[in-house]
């Protein structure tokens, strides 16, 4: 829907003969008023056509105010055009596209002077026109929140475009898509959307500066029929379960969806955080994508959905990236100075402004400049509004908890030698990739799919994890993250269903790992249906070659005998990798890590009985190897609660024996004939 505000001469309607006196004004403001019948004639005209919908709101001496809704794939002749019929005898002033929110209050001014039929929120309703949240309450927030702007195309040129391009630090490929959008190749007028746009920045600010660029930059071209834009803000997973949020992207029909994927972070087991509601915005994404255009802003490191999630929400349509910028000192003073003189504050000088930049660098991000700003900002609130505060300064905390990278806690990992060691040739062959390609060398098509072969509890899911981090890091891989399925996850229960299935989990794997465990489960019931599994994996494994890694996992001795019943698949495998099961003193080494991440300590002599624990698990066949040791610790837990409430009962605890487990507290786990299947470590 495009909405607008008509301004209209009404002298010809000679409204004003019949406000003589009191009586023929009341009579004008009622339901037997002629302006009443003139907005049922444009209610009977939308139920014939379903093309625009006006209302008559409000009067004004000779003044008439005309609201419309007006479907986007009608010219706006049309809606000029039913205005004329139903009132010959006017002439329109002024037309201006206007926001849902701005008709809405037109609705309801109509609705106080009597002249609709139907009230403003059944008319809403009945167009689909309700964009807020349904229901929310103290206790059940709103599942996320919508506000409209329109943007203008005054003064917008090439010209103006780049200066502020340059001004907002715009990156390389910002300034590649802008080429394309004013690219002489292309028709000035609307008929789709060839992309979809994906931006990345640091902060919200920077979002709306590259918005600010872009939106106009396409409403200039024609790219878009409507300057309306509607940001989305703090969705939740329930969002996708309220009527009305379907409604926003009805409503925004010809305009623009602007996304923000900020929030509380939400990530299950498998880091697939708010899948239902990737699935409706894939749905959204694909239904409207020709008549809405979709912005995705990723805030770095605020995101409230997993990157498994985000992959497939991407999927449904092709988007652009649009990424913040870089300058030197000079550029970045120059940003600091152009957000600087937006604000009430005076007074300050350059050196005020730089020094809460980053010290020593020679590159700033935009990220950084805003960083800058917002400190700058929040010291001058004491030094220009609460001047009391003039002299206080905050005291500095230091946060002694640092997460390590990928990589290094991948090396920090007990044990393993033989997977580090390939897990190092695999980083040597992607950084000589990208080396090459730097010299203009061709790039030699690698396969990078994987087996990874080992027993229960050897590593094997988290390894997987932490390597698809390590590969998002050295941009072998788009996103970083990790699907990881069964045979129930990949075999459909009806025939021609398997194929769609292994191809969604394909496409959510986009740009990441995607992470089959025990896959030999697929053929070993001698069923059709994973037989089928196994062929279109073999098929979307070429397909999604440069996108997808292919990880299959499980037990050594079944995965040898499922390569060779699987010719076409092993040679695509590039890299085996055996995970040995731990020896006693590797488990007890990862006993030594479980407790220091769980703030509990043990004693010398009790390290020595869970060695031999460990010794003796060893013997056994299927112990379980980590997992065997979590299970040790999860039950000495349990025994030294017990044993502290019965000998301390009634008295006082103290934090070093909460802390401190014993001896007698560790006890050998019974070996089970059968684990069952898990996956994970």
């Amino acid at each position: 829907m495009i909405f607008y505000k008509y301004l209209v001469n009404c002298a010809g309607l000679e409204l004003e003969k019949e406000m003589q006196n009191k009586e023929d004004r009341e009579k004008l403001y009622s339901r037997n008023s002629p302006i009443e019948e003139w907005n049922r004639d444009f209610c009977a005209s939308y139920k014939m056509d379903k093309k625009s919908y006006l209302v008559i709101s409000d009067l004004l001496r000779e003044k008439m105010t005309i609201v419309a809704a007006h479907q986007a794939d009608a010219s706006s002749r049309t809606c000029d055009s039913l205005l004329l019929k139903i009132l010959p005898d006017v002439r329109i002033l002024k037309r201006e596209e206007i926001t849902g929110e701005e008709f809405e209050r037109e609705l309801i001014r109509a609705e106080k002077n009597e002249w609709m039929n139907n009230s403003a929120g059944y008319t809403l309703k009945k167009m689909r026109l309700n964009i807020q949240p349904e229901c929310y309450s103290f206790f059940e927030p709103a599942p996320y929140q919508v506000s409209e702007r329109i943007y203008t195309t005054d003064g917008v040129t090439r010209e103006t475009i780049g200066k502020q391009m340059e001004k907002i630090l715009a990156s390389q490929n910002f300034y590649e898509e802008i080429d394309r959008i004013f690219s002489n190749e292309n028709e000035k007028r609307f008929a789709g959307h060839p992309v979809h746009y994906l931006i990345s920045a640091g902060d919200k600010a920077a979002a709306d500066d590259m918005l600010e660029v872009l939106i106009p930059s396409l409403l200039k071209n024609e790219r878009l029929l409507s300057s309306r834009v509607y940001d989305v803000q703090k969705i939740t997973d329930k969002a996708g379960r309220d009527e009305n949020f379907a409604n926003v992207f009805e409503a925004a029909q010809g305009g623009t969806v602007v996304l923000n994927l900020e929030g509380e972070k939400n990530i299950g087991q498998y880091a697939t955080g708010y899948y239902k509601l990737a699935e409706k915005l894939g749905e959204k994404l694909s239904e409207y994508g020709n008549k809405v255009l979709f912005v995705f802003v990723d805030i770095s490191g605020n995101r409230s959905v997993s990157d498994e999630t985000m992959a497939m929400i991407l999927a449904h349509a092709d988007m652009i990236q649009i990424q913040e910028g870089h300058g030197n000192l000079e550029q970045a003073t120059g940003y600091l100075k152009q957000l600087a003189e937006k604000t009430d504050y005076k007074g300050y000088t350059m050196e005020d402004l730089v020094r809460y930049l980053p010290k020593e660098k020679e590159l700033y991000s935009v990220s950084d400049i805003f960083q800058a700003y917002n400190r700058w900002y929040g010291s001058g609130l004491k030094t220009h509004v609460y001047r009391a505060y003039k002299e206080k300064d905050l005291v500095k905390i230091e946060l002694k908890k640092k997460m390590d990278k990928p990589y290094e806690e991948l090396q920090k990992m007990v044990g393993l030698t033989d997977v580090k060691k390939v897990v190092d040739e695999i980083l040597a062959t992607a950084k000589m990739q990208k080396m090459r390609k730097s010299m203009g060398l061709p790039k030699l098509q690698t396969s990078m799919h994987m087996l990874f072969s080992g027993n229960p509890g050897t590593a094997k899911t988290t390894v997987a994890r932490l390597l698809a981090q390590v590969l998002k890091e050295e941009e072998v891989l788009k996103n970083g993250h990790i699907v990881e399925c069964g045979r129930q996850d990949l075999v459909g229960k009806y025939v021609g269903w398997t194929a769609q299935i292994v191809e969604d989990k394909f496409l959510s794997a986009r740009g990441g790992i995607l992470f089959i465990d025990e896959a030999y489960s697929l053929v070993e019931d001698g069923r059709t249906y994973g037989a089928e599994a196994i062929n279109t994996i073999v098929q979307q494994m070429e397909n999604y070659r440069d996108e997808v890694i292919v990880i299959f996992a499980g037990y050594p001795e079944k995965m040898r005998e499922f390569l060779q019943q699987n010719e076409g698949l092993a040679s695509r495998i590039a890299f085996h990798l055996n995970f040995p099961d731990y020896s006693a003193d590797e488990l007890t080494q990862i006993l030594d890590l479980m407790l220091e991440k769980s703030a509990y300590r043990m004693t010398a002599e009790t390290r020595n009985k869970c060695l031999e624990i460990c010794e003796n698990a060893c013997q056994e066949p299927n112990f379980g190897n980590g997992r065997y040791v979590r299970n040790l610790l999860d039950h000495a837990v349990m025994r030294q609660a017990e044993r502290l409430f019965r000998e301390n009962r009634g008295g006082e605890l103290s934090k070093e024996e909460a802390c401190m487990l014993q001896a007698e507290d560790f006890e050998p786990i019974g070996m089970e004939k059968k684990e069952s299947r898990k996956i994970g470590f």
